[in-house]
């Protein structure tokens, strides 16, 4: 029988190796897709949604939406006359708060639903907020931004300020968390969320306000820097066009 060359012999295990290493890759991506469709009734959901992600704690189970592939690359922009009642919430600091008091004070808000734990969507929510803060606040002092925990189970003030110190949150970014019907109330009074029987979907919502009394703008995809002081702008843009 011919006997095979070392040289030969070398490529051939190579080969092999390429051949082990790129099944070995692609296991991970097998496994999470398969994981994308896999039926989550042990939580008491129904079968997931493909380009969706089960998350939140106890019996507060969320499906987020994760929007585009890139921030600011497609959202849309609607409008909104949203009536928030009286909410009692608690900041990061334990402080607590009335929502509609809140939003009674004077100047800009923008407004976002999050959770601590979110490993999709939230973070890059948060991230729009802390690269814009400086420039929103900077066109007007007054500017505000909230972001509200829509798991308030997990979400306690200590967890929201360990959250907002990883975004270098100043003053003006308040975090809110409170009982869970209480949060529901807040959710509810800004429609962010399509509940069903067994089911809820968080969709990447920003709302914008000018001042109190105001529509709000609410934009629905993951923004951009740029795509989020443009439409900030032009909230701002509105109202003093209104004022004259």
């Amino acid at each position: 029988m011919e006997q095979t060359p070392a040289k030969t012999r070398s490529m051939i295990i190579a080969l092999g190796c390429m051949a082990l290493g790129f099944t070995a890759m692609s296991v991970p991506a097998r496994a999470q897709a398969d994981h994308s469709t896999m039926d989550h009734s042990q939580h008491g959901q129904s079968e997931h949604v493909m380009g969706e992600h089960v998350m939140g704690h106890g019996e507060q189970k969320f499906y987020m939406h994760n929007g585009p592939t890139k921030p600011g690359r497609n959202y849309t922009a609607s409008i909104g006359a949203y009536d928030v009642s009286s909410v009692q919430l608690v900041d990061q600091h334990g402080k607590a708060h009335d929502l509609a008091q809140i939003l009674a004070q004077p100047g800009p808000v923008a407004l976002q639903f999050i959770f601590t734990s979110c490993a999709t969507v939230c973070p890059v929510l948060s991230a729009s907020f802390a690269q814009s803060i400086a420039p929103m606040t900077t066109l007007d002092p007054e500017t505000r931004l909230i972001s509200i925990s829509i798991d308030p189970e997990y979400d306690t003030p200590e967890r929201l300020l360990s959250y907002a110190t990883r975004y270098n949150a100043p003053e003006n970014w308040m975090f809110l968390t409170g009982s869970l019907t209480e949060v529901r109330l807040a959710i509810k009074a800004f429609d962010a969320l399509y509940e069903s029987s067994n089911k809820m979907y968080h969709r990447p919502y920003t709302y914008l306000r000018a001042e109190p009394g105001k529509d709000w703008v609410r934009l629905d995809g993951l923004l951009s820097k740029a795509a989020l002081m443009n439409e900030f702008e032009s909230v701002l843009q509105h109202r003093a066009a209104a004022r004259q």
